[in-house]
C-alpha cells in the first residue's frame, strides 16, 4: 500500500472516529435538554456525516462492524486484514 492510500485510510476512519465522538457527545446532551432544537439539529447533522463516513470507509476498506458485512458475497467479515492490521489495502 503506498503511503497516500495509507493517509486516504487513515483520515477515513479519523473522519469516522470524530463525527461518532459529536455524535455521541450531542446525544448525552439530549438526555438532560431533550427539547433544545439546536442540539437535535446538531446531532442530525452528525448523525448523518457519521453514516456517510463509515459508508464511504465500508466502500474502500471494508466492514468497520458486523453492521457492514453484506452477506450477497458470502461471509466476508473474516476476510482481509482487520483496520488495526493495516485494512484498506
Amino acid at each position: 500500500m503506498s503511503h497516500n492510500n495509507m493517509m486516504s485510510r487513515e483520515k477515513m476512519m479519523k473522519f469516522v472516529r470524530e463525527t461518532g465522538f459529536a455524535m455521541i457527545e450531542a446525544g448525552l446532551y439530549l438526555d438532560t435538554h431533550p427539547c433544545d432544537e439546536t442540539a437535535m439539529d446538531y446531532f442530525n447533522k452528525y448523525q448523518q456525516m457519521h453514516k456517510e463516513a463509515v459508508e464511504d470507509y465500508e466502500k474502500h476498506c471494508g466492514p468497520i462492524t458486523i453492521n457492514g458485512v453484506h452477506t450477497c458475497d458470502g461471509w466476508t467479515w473474516t476476510e482481509g486484514p482487520w483496520p488495526w492490521e493495516g485494512g484498506c489495502n
